[in-house]
């Protein structure tokens, strides 16, 4: 007898959510998105395409997308992946409550570590909720077009059902489930810390880590960062089968060897940049309250010292609000985050 097939929602189908959709939809899941009117447009004129830095391009045609703009949609899906930003978590668990059957399985895919918690506090009993660590970058390229510039396994809290997980794997996308969940979703954000200096920056991340001081610099927030994890007693893990101490190690070797081992351990595309970028300069909000915002903030808390992940987070609240990068060198981001 054949298993039923999970019908599944995408909520807030932005550069994530079309990806992670879209390579479901590939291999043709049941799947609605839920958008914006204008990605509703874009894919009515050009499909879906998702292109990546070392696999095939996938091109899904009009006809094979379906995109709402009412979170009415949700109401009778079985697993909703969340993909709206994490300012926006709250928000977007008042649509579910008032619209998603209960007892469907709602999966974080946000950045940050508060959005479970969010959910669950909202939501109550009357859904499942869960995390997944995405570990990819991912950017508009064209109208309704993006593109992945990163690898690495989704890290999903709790399993799939079957046959979302065997269409992910078709699709070329690596899946893994449970383990230190917790501690793997610290070393994210201790990872995505980055997004707000390559925001500083300007440019690409290859261009940004090519420079030393800013790869100092980005071990500085990190290490902030580990302290407070190890104030809170938190167990970090791994990222992308790499832990923070060792990604710290790495930033600090000279360019020659960091360049000979980076393209061994990690593979960047040379057009990738982070999202934070791409949201300012589009004029969305900044998720800087999530990554080095928590940083602060739990510091406080706990007496732990937050010098460096304070002044890039005043530094990116002044890049919004003049809604542009200030395209600082390495040397300068060195500057801003030590003492």
């Amino acid at each position: 007898m054949n298993s039923p097939t999970t019908k599944i929602a995408v909520f807030g189908a932005g550069s994530i959510g079309c990806y992670l959709g879209g390579l479901l939809k590939s291999q043709d899941a049941d799947l609605v998105f839920i958008g914006r009117s204008r990605l509703q447009h874009a894919v009515k004129q050009n499909g879906l395409t998702l292109t990546h830095f070392q696999n095939a391009p996938i091109h899904l045609g009009a006809e094979k997308v379906t995109i709402k703009t009412s979170s009415s949609a949700l109401s009778d899906c079985d697993l909703i992946l969340l993909c709206t930003k994490s300012q926006d978590t709250a928000l977007a668990a008042q649509d579910i409550l008032k619209h998603a059957k209960p007892g469907a399985h709602v999966i974080s895919c946000q950045n940050g570590i508060r959005n479970v918690a969010v959910l669950k506090e909202e939501l109550g009993t009357a859904f499942k909720v869960s995390g997944a660590i995405v570990p990819f970058n991912v950017t508009p390229n064209g109208s309704a077009s993006y593109h992945c510039g990163t690898g690495g396994t989704l890290h999903f809290e709790h399993n799939l059902p079957d046959d979302v997980c065997l269409a992910f794997n078709k699709a070329g996308q690596a899946t893994q489930y449970g383990g230190n969940f917790e501690g793997d979703q610290w070393a994210k954000l201790l990872v995505n810390l980055n997004n707000a200096l390559n925001t500083l920056s300007g440019g690409t991340l290859r261009e940004s880590f090519s420079q030393k001081d800013y790869r100092r610099a980005f071990a500085c927030v990190i290490q902030e960062g580990l302290d407070v994890a190890k104030t809170k007693d938190i167990e970090v893990g791994r990222f992308n089968g790499h832990s923070p101490k060792a990604v710290i190690k790495l930033l600090k070797l000279p360019n020659v060897l960091y360049r000979i081992l980076m393209d061994h351990i990690v593979k960047i595309d040379a057009k990738a940049r982070s999202s934070m970028l791409d949201d300012l300069e589009i004029g969305r909000k900044s998720e800087i309250e999530y990554l080095q915002g928590e940083i602060v903030r739990q510091g406080k808390i706990l007496g732990v010292e937050t010098y460096a992940n304070s002044n890039v987070l005043d530094a990116i609240n002044t890049a919004f609000e003049k809604g542009m990068s200030p395209k600082l060198s390495g040397t300068e981001i060195l500057k801003l985050v030590k003492k």
